[in-house]
């Protein structure tokens, strides 16, 4: 089975890693193909490494020869399936198999819908190329009704594989990797990774920690990534007093070994789709604090992994952190919970099976249409 996927860039984001997992998992007899549209990056070398051919279109103003390649492409290499990541890589993908006989065209939505995700023409482009489209793979149940709330006509075709990692990389003693962090071991450290951009909403963060600092006084946070917000976020940092608790580190270090130098994860978005970072949160067995958008729900346990609370909305993540992070033996018994529930349904393993499983159902009805539509020819001539 030859798989091509289209994506715009293949940098470090969390759905173009989760691609990588695709191929690294992928069957035995799966070829794979990685078609980045406007740039490469870390995850298409990673693809790479992992035996994937890969490609950067470089589309510039040059979208319907970007267009014309990717056909090409099916074509002379057989393409059985393309799949088209979000919207750029779906509309190239469905585009590109207009004149690919044979392929059967899937997307994969990585994020929610939400006003301003896209050009005012775009509702008109995703309902063309969603009608080319034989699946929409969501990674979430709140992916799918997202959309499927704007395409009800197209319900059928949408279907949720939720999202899984692989088991973690090897990591260091968590006794080093705290003192590289510079917390101490009686220090309580909440653990926030993300683009410092609105959709994270950092400043609600800080709010509900300045409480926290002051009924815990062991905590720390510490907030992992860069943005545009950054200047803010430390100018508030520094107007609450809290410049000896709260620490922005910019961007560096292993994920993996972030959350496992932590006591727990927290995340104050207002945006979500299924974050990846929540997984690797629970992979590491860590409790995880979280405002209850997207599909960060399907994820954390409330009560159980962890604790929901609503966007912007301060004082309830206040609460939420305090609690746990005043209460040790509760932080302990999240996290083993969390484990195990990562086990049980956020494998990468189990991800890259159903979606195999879903491509090679769609060619086996492909397949036979087109049989049947030779028995007819045949009928007919005779």
């Amino acid at each position: 089975m030859k798989i091509l996927h289209v994506i715009d860039s293949m940098g470090r984001g969390g759905a173009e890693w989760l691609l990588v997992e695709q191929i690294r998992l992928a069957a035995p007899d799966v070829e794979s193909w990685v078609v980045a549209v406007n740039r490469g990056g870390a995850a298409l070398d990673a693809a790479r490494t992992h035996g994937a051919k890969v490609m950067v279109l470089d589309k510039g103003p040059r979208r319907w020869e970007c267009v014309r390649r990717l056909a090409r492409l099916m074509r002379d290499e057989s393409i059985d399936v393309v799949n088209g990541h979000n919207p750029v890589g779906g509309l190239y993908a469905a585009l590109a198999a207009l004149s690919a006989r044979g392929t059967v065209v899937f997307r994969t939505e990585h994020s929610v819908h939400y006003r301003g995700r896209h050009s005012i023409v775009y509702p008109l482009l995703e309902a063309g190329s969603t009608a080319l489209t034989r699946r929409v793979v969501c990674g979430c149940q709140a992916i799918l009704e997202s959309h499927v709330r704007r395409m009800p006509w197209a319900a059928r075709r949408f279907v949720t594989v939720t999202y899984g990692i692989s088991s973690a990389p090897h990591t260091r003693a968590r006794d080093l990797l705290r003192e590289e962090l510079g917390v101490g071991p009686r220090d309580r450290v909440a653990l926030t990774i993300g683009r410092l951009a609105p959709a994270k909403s950092h400043t609600t963060m800080i709010e509900a920690f300045a409480t926290v600092a002051a009924r815990v006084p062991e905590a720390v946070l510490l907030i992992v990534g860069e943005g545009p917000l950054r200047p803010e976020l430390e100018a508030e940092v520094a107007r609450r007093g809290l410049s000896g608790r709260v620490r922005l580190l910019g961007v560096g270090g292993e994920s993996a070994e972030l959350v496992k130098a932590c006591d727990l994860f927290v995340l104050s978005s207002v945006r979500e789709g299924l974050p990846v970072s929540i997984l690797e949160a629970m992979r590491a067995g860590r409790a995880v604090v979280a405002t209850d958008v997207g599909g960060t729900g399907e994820a954390v346990a409330e009560g159980v992994t962890g604790r929901l609370v609503p966007a912007r909305d301060p004082a309830a993540l206040a609460v939420a952190l305090g609690d746990l992070l005043g209460d040790p033996e509760r932080l302990e018994r999240f996290g083993v919970e969390a484990r195990r529930r990562w086990e049980q349904r956020f494998t990468a393993e189990r991800m890259v099976g159903e979606t195999e499983a879903l491509y090679r159902a769609e060619l086996g009805l492909a397949n036979g249409v087109h049989a049947a539509e030779m028995v007819r020819g045949s009928h007919a001539s005779s």
